[in-house]
């Protein structure tokens, strides 16, 4: 077992731990002043106290006739002379004279004399005159030893407290400075790459750097795991060993191998790194190594988290105004074109609240990678937020390539993205402003590129538009309409209507119901205005619930008057739909308004149903467990089949219009909705054909076999009144049909 008595040091914190027990004298002072520091040794050799002593200078304890001779020692080796020991003679704090062995060094801060660090020993009267005896000799070896190692912890504090503004400033700091230590010309910091050994000219030190010997000692270190040290060969020795000397010890952040430190001298092997100082110096360059490495690998990843959106990895808002910024003055300055294009998804909310917000998450990583590469290369994406995005684009002369940019952008959101379990379907619309035309700083072309998108929206979606002032008024317009959307409820201007579904006979044989707001200062708007603000502010749950009321109140009223029970159709939104408590608070409604369960149709289109069939099936089933039928709205424009109808629990379907659309001009079309209505009877559906217009129509889709038809030839959107009067008189019906 080791005595109590040995201390090993092996860290830079333990240097006062060795100050503090060293049995000779050590101090240090400014050039002139009281003393810095003293150890123990010092404070019993002199008898003064800590207090006492850094009161005073070293020069202070000198007897006077040593003083002259003190400050002639330190003038030399301010000129350059080497460290010698000398005789000087002190008085303590009792007043007795005692006699040391003094050697002290130059200590230098950033390049200029900063102060002196002594070591002494008190020597013998009888001694003190006689020449260096070989204990002298011992202690000055000694001596000078403990002296080289704080100069060169001094080195490594300096060194791990310098702010470098990147790694590379760092480990050339810290070469050069390990080039001192050692007494060395050249110096590398390599770093191991799958590839092999990264040694780039910012990281040596020293002249005639010698890559292949580095590379050759630094993967031996490596592979040893430990610090080396190398001689060199004798003279004639045949060796793969590399020439001249080289010491060097690996760089492990957090248990993993980043790379190694290697110093080497073409001569012969310098003195201080074959001492286990040696050792140590360098392992303590290693580790502050690591901790620098680690700690601006913190701050670059805390810097690019500050201008990075952490889902997709592309530069945030904050990131975006100043390239936006850049771009601008870059634009200036070469009376360049750039545009800014706002990127808003088409309905993701519902996808989002639809599927999850893991599948909304990887949408939108999925979109981002596919817009960064229609966006191209030397230009910026960016992701504001939600489903938002930007892009500035540079380097064209004429609009029309700028939008031809967008146009590969819209194209690469609208290819069917898988995600997990899903093929999922979604658009964007865009909008585009330029500078300067359409503005001169980064808000004015942000603001604008949003008011275009906005107008793409207001025109259908999947889009872009370019902006203009029609631009701006329709970004307002959609503004107030949507706040004045949130108090429609409560004002009571919203309202009901009936769309009439008419039997082959030309006979009611049930009615879908239609929303209408009656705004008291714009008069009626089309639900085509308002419902897609509606579905993407959120507000189409709570109008819907409340749609889904007013139907079934009309329609149990309508019974209670002896009218006769016909059913009532009610469109369900995506959002709506995914509610969780959504056939809850159907079979709520159905109880609280007295309605019979199989007059109540709920209308789902197959586009919503695919999003996640299996939860949608499960949903219909529950419905239909009520006695509520489901009917396939929009069917045709979707992503399902006919075959694929086979698992749907669903009672009848409804054919889109555009079918009906082209029924009349191509002669495939009548054979084709046959084909679908046969099929859909042969799965027990029953089959509505959207959109009749005109006799001629309502006659195709009769000898197409369809059940039922509806479209304005018979009514369009009905008040309740207007209902009723033809439910009083039917032929009334039968007599518009024939008379259109």
């Amino acid at each position: 077992m080791a005595s109590k008595a040995n201390i090993t040091i092996d860290r830079a914190e333990d240097l006062r731990l060795l100050f503090e027990t060293a049995p000779d004298l050590v101090f240090s002072q400014p050039l002139s002043g009281p003393l810095r520091s003293v150890n123990g040794a010092f404070q019993r050799a002199t008898g003064y106290t800590l207090d006492e002593a850094m009161r005073l200078s070293f020069e202070d304890l000198l007897e006077p006739t040593h003083q002259e001779r003190f400050q002639q020692t330190v003038g030399s080796q301010l000129a350059g002379a080497e460290p010698l020991a000398h005789n000087f003679t002190i008085l303590t704090a009792s007043g007795m004279s005692a006699t040391l062995r003094l050697v002290f060094y130059i200590v230098m801060a950033d390049g200029k004399p900063d102060g002196l660090l002594g070591f002494a020993q008190v020597v013998n009267e009888e001694d003190a005159g006689n020449q260096r005896t070989s204990a002298e000799i011992e202690l000055l070896e000694k001596t000078t030893e403990l002296a080289r190692f704080s100069r060169y912890l001094q080195l490594l504090h300096r060194l791990s407290t310098t702010n470098h503004p990147n790694l590379d400033g760092l480990f050339v700091d810290y070469l050069k400075s390990g080039c001192e230590i050692f007494g060395v010309h050249h110096g590398a910091l390599a770093q191991q790459t799958p590839g092999g050994w990264l040694l780039s000219a910012a990281h040596v030190a020293g002249e005639a750097a010698i890559p292949a010997i580095v590379q050759l000692f630094a993967s031996r270190v490596a592979e040893s795991g430990k610090t080396l040290i190398h001689a060199p060969p004798n003279e004639g020795q045949e060796t793969d060993e590399p020439p001249g000397f080289c010491i060097g010890t690996p760089i492990n952040i957090n248990g993993d191998l980043y790379g190694a430190i290697v110093f080497w001298s073409e001569k012969a092997s310098p003195l201080l790194p074959l001492h286990p100082q040696g050792r140590e110096v360098i392992e303590l360059m290693a580790k502050s190594i690591a901790v620098a490495i680690n700690q601006r690998k913190l701050t670059d990843q805390l810097a690019h988290q500050a201008t990075h959106d952490g889902l997709t990895g592309l530069p945030n808002r904050v990131l975006l105004n100043k390239r936006l910024a850049a771009a601008i003055e870059h634009a200036k300055r070469n009376d360049a074109l750039l545009a800014v294009v706002f990127i808003d998804l088409d309905r993701f909310k519902q996808i989002n609240d639809t599927l999850g917000h893991g599948v909304g998450d990887e949408l939108l990583k999925l979109i981002a990678k596919r817009l960064a590469e229609a966006v191209g290369e030397n230009q910026t994406l960016a992701r504001m937020g939600g489903d938002e995005f930007t892009a500035i684009l540079t380097g064209f002369q004429q609009s029309e390539a700028a939008v031809e940019n967008v146009r590969k952008m819209l194209t690469a959101v609208r290819k069917p993205c898988p995600v997990e379990r899903y093929e999922l379907f979604i658009t964007a619309s865009m909008g585009v402003s330029y500078f300067p035309k359409d503005g001169l700083d980064a808000a004015t072309l942000l603001r604008n590129a949003d008011s275009a998108m906005y107008t793409a929206k207001y025109r259908g979606k999947n889009d872009l538009h370019c902006f203009s002032a029609e631009s701006g008024d329709h970004a307002l317009e959609r503004l107030e309409l949507e706040n004045d959307l949130r108090r429609a409820l409560e004002k009571r201007e919203l309202a009901i209507s009936h769309e009439l579904e008419v039997d082959r006979d030309g006979r009611i044989a049930r009615f879908e119901v239609l929303l209408t707001w009656d705004h008291p200062t714009r008069g009626r708007i089309p639900p085509s205005l308002f419902i897609p603000i509606a579905e993407e502010s959120g507000m189409i749950v709570p109008i819907g619930i409340w749609v889904l009321r007013q139907a079934c109140l009309q329609s149990a009223a309508w019974r209670a008057a002896g009218y006769p029970a016909i059913s009532t159709s009610v469109n369900v939104s995506a959002l709506q739909f995914a509610q969780t408590g959504f056939v809850d608070t159907v079979a709520a409604i159905l109880s609280e308004t007295g309605l019979n369960p199989g007059q109540l149709v709920l209308e789902l289109t197959e586009s919503l149903i695919m999003r996640d069939a299996e939860q949608s099936i499960r949903r219909m089933v529950s419905l239909r467990k009520l006695g509520v039928k489901i009917a396939i709205d929009d069917f045709g424009t979707g992503y399902s089949s006919l075959s694929y109808l086979r698992r749907l629990p669903a009672d009848s379907l409804k054919i889109d219009r555009s079918f009906l659309v082209e029924l009349e001009m191509s002669p495939v079309r009548p054979q084709l909705i046959r084909t679908i209505v046969t099929m859909a009877h042969n799965m027990g559906l029953s089959v509505t054909a959207e959109g009749v217009e005109t006799r001629e129509q309502f006659d195709l889709v009769r000898d197409a076999d369809c059940d039922r038809a509806q479209g304005h030839l018979f009514g369009g959107a009905l008040a309740p009144s207007s209902v009723e009067e033809i439910m009083r008189n039917p032929q009334s019906l039968i007599d518009r049909i024939s008379g259109s």
